[in-house]
């Protein structure tokens, strides 16, 4: 029986938090109480959702392949993460959940350390990405599967058959309930994205109506949804951005950053994912946003994630032995 959930997201990157909330409302409108810790870019974002968590010590990953990653990590994160750690330890031993939902490496071995139960969220799967990236990520999940119940993945691949020891469920978004007006295009670069000003001055120069998510006339809002609903157009990077806009029905120009999320745009393109455009250069986002506001591609068809995924932690796993 789950009465209370700890949720921590990881601390590099909005998005991270943005796919947490989705998964706390759920759970309340359920009776579960709910935590929630994780900090970094995706704080305010949360506490703007009632969601008051603690200052965690901020853990920043970088490296454009493995090799650099690993050198990074060494040399850079050791101090930083050994901190999160201890402070996760802490915050857990405090709140006692019954189960602790993450995608924050530290939060997982806090809770093993502390026999909590566990699932790690996800929107990769095995294979995914290229062979270097691949094999990290299958050691990972490898050593994920030997103490957490289960990786929870959502996708935008549903007919796939999901892997021993993972369930798929659909993209997670926040619906809020804010009114907004239609306009054109909503350019949300996430933490990480490069050249959205020029995509900016370029659409506009076409007589578009262009907002940039983080430019000085963007207000910080709670939910990201009513606003991908309201355009005609989403240019954004990465997975959570994409599930806010393919689950308002709006159709999503990815121009991928990082490895990750080019990875996730060229599975897209293979899979010819109903209103999920891949675009490498300025030019061909201009290009393909032009067709999405001429009405031709088509809006994209997807479920909310949210049930499905607090279906799978409230109906598997040790406490419902």
């Amino acid at each position: 029986m789950v009465e209370k959930a700890a949720i921590v997201y990881w601390c590099d990157g909005a998005g991270h938090a943005a796919r947490s909330i989705p998964v706390a409302q759920e759970l309340e409108s359920r009776g579960v109480e709910v935590s929630v810790a994780g900090g970094g870019q995706g704080k305010p974002f949360v506490e703007m959702n009632g969601y008051e968590h603690p200052d965690l010590t901020t853990v920043a990953v970088k490296g454009s392949n493995p090799l650099s990653f690993l050198k990074h990590s060494l040399f850079d994160v050791v101090p930083s993460s050994v901190r999160r750690l201890r402070e996760l330890n802490r915050w857990l031993k405090q709140e006692e959940p019954d189960v602790l939902v993450t995608d924050d490496i530290f939060a997982c071995i806090a809770a093993v350390a502390q026999g909590v139960d566990f699932y790690r969220i996800d929107h990769l799967t095995p294979g995914m990405l290229d062979l270097r990236w691949d094999v990290l990520l299958r050691l990972y999940d490898r050593t994920s599967l030997a103490f957490c119940e289960k990786i929870v993945v959502t996708t935008l691949w549903k007919e796939e058959e999901a892997p021993d020891g993972f369930e798929l469920v659909d993209p997670l978004a926040q619906e809020g309930d804010a009114e907004v007006e239609g306009y054109d295009v909503l350019l949300n670069p996430g933490t990480h994205g490069d050249d959205f000003e020029e995509i900016r001055e370029r659409l506009e120069a076409k007589g578009l109506e262009v907002k940039l998510v983080g430019s000085d006339d963007w207000e910080i809002q709670p939910s990201m949804t009513p606003h991908t609903e309201a355009a005609d157009c989403v240019v954004c990077t990465g997975y959570s951005s994409i599930a806010d806009t393919v689950v308002a029905g709006t159709p999503c120009v990815v121009y991928p950053f990082l490895p990750f999320q080019k990875s996730l745009a060229e599975k897209a393109e293979r899979k010819g994912t109903d209103g999920v455009i891949k675009a490498d250069t300025v030019d061909e986002v201009v290009e393909e946003v032009e067709r999405c506001c001429n009405g031709e591609v088509e809006n994209p068809e997807y479920g909310n994630g949210a049930e499905a995924f607090v279906d799978v932690l409230l109906n598997s796993g040790k406490q419902n032995s």
